[in-house]
């Protein structure tokens, strides 16, 4: 292991340096304008696609080539975030309406539905933290009025919890406090619980502008294979396209809208049509074209 001494490069060294790479700049302006605005790092995710060997880029290949591709990456995080939004708003009202109905306002408060007492134990202690650090008007009425904060009706207290408190939550629940929760879904609790940490992890990419479009996913969801739907599709659970199969399912199962799944296979057809192998390196079965899975 050795010391890095590598130095930083101005925006100049950097345009000199991908053309030394054989890359096609064809205006210097225009490059260092955008390296102002994305940080060359960065970039350099895109740039491994169009270089065979490494660091020497394949003939023909331009700088807005590889912006295109960032771009389309970019349309496709933001499609994904706007497809999770009413999943995960859907997540929160099952959880707070069937466990409050099933066991009571301060459902959440209940050993009795949670498998293991010292993981429900930490997770309130992290549920409580997030309340009281909130700033929310309708927290400021409740402590004012009512005793017992940061003590909350569970239909509150969901709407302070992130996505991923809310898969925590699942996940620590017995057996049938989950079935109420994912009856609707016509799937296994325990898949749904991998697919909720599937969301989350997407989710946290997506929030803080991860590349996503060729990522090999480390939380890897369960795929429902005794489901002769599922078994029509060679899904690869560590990539996008799978992860995209499965929103569209949660959405067509709980009614909710398809648009926003449909602008999401737009914006892979899109990054497909750059590179024949950009659809299989999403997890685009090779005798599958890009679109609804389940219709």
């Amino acid at each position: 292991m050795r010391d890095y001494c590598k130095t930083p490069f101005t925006y100049e060294q950097h345009v000199d340096l991908l053309k030394s790479r054989e890359l096609i700049v064809e205006n210097q302006e225009d490059v260092i304008k955008f390296l102002k605005q994305v940080n060359y790092y960065r970039l350099t995710a895109y740039f491994i696609p169009f270089q065979k060997p490494h660091d020497v880029f394949i003939s023909g290949t331009t700088f807005k080539t590889v912006v295109n591709l960032y771009q389309l990456d970019e349309k496709l995080r933001e499609a994904v975030f706007a497809t999770l939004t009413p999943i995960e708003i859907f997540l929160r009202t099952r959880i707070a309406y069937e466990l409050s109905h099933k066991w009571g306002a301060f459902a959440q408060y209940d050993n009795s539905i949670f498998q293991n007492e010292t993981e429900h134990t930490q997770w309130l202690v992290e549920l409580n933290e997030a309340i009281e650090d909130s700033k929310e008007p309708f927290l400021i009425h409740y402590k004012n009025k009512y005793q017992g904060f940061p003590r909350l009706p569970l239909w509150m207290a969901c709407e302070i919890m992130s996505l991923g408190s809310l898969s925590s939550f699942y996940s620590h629940l017995t057996r049938d406090a989950r079935l109420l929760v994912c009856s609707d879904v016509g799937i296994d609790h325990n898949v749904f619980r991998t697919w909720l940490h599937m969301m989350t992890f997407l989710r946290n990419i997506c929030a803080h502008h991860g590349r996503l479009w060729s990522r090999n996913l480390s939380i890897s969801p369960i795929i429902p294979n005794k489901n002769p739907q599922w078994q029509s599709i060679r899904f690869n659970n560590r990539k996008i396209f799978t992860s995209i199969a499965i929103m569209e399912w949660i959405c067509r199962q709980v009614d909710l809208p398809l648009f926003k799944t449909e602008v999401v296979y737009q914006a892979m057809q899109e990054i497909a049509d750059l590179d024949i192998r950009f659809a299989g390196w999403m997890g685009v079965p090779a005798d599958r074209k890009i679109g609804m899975c389940w219709e």
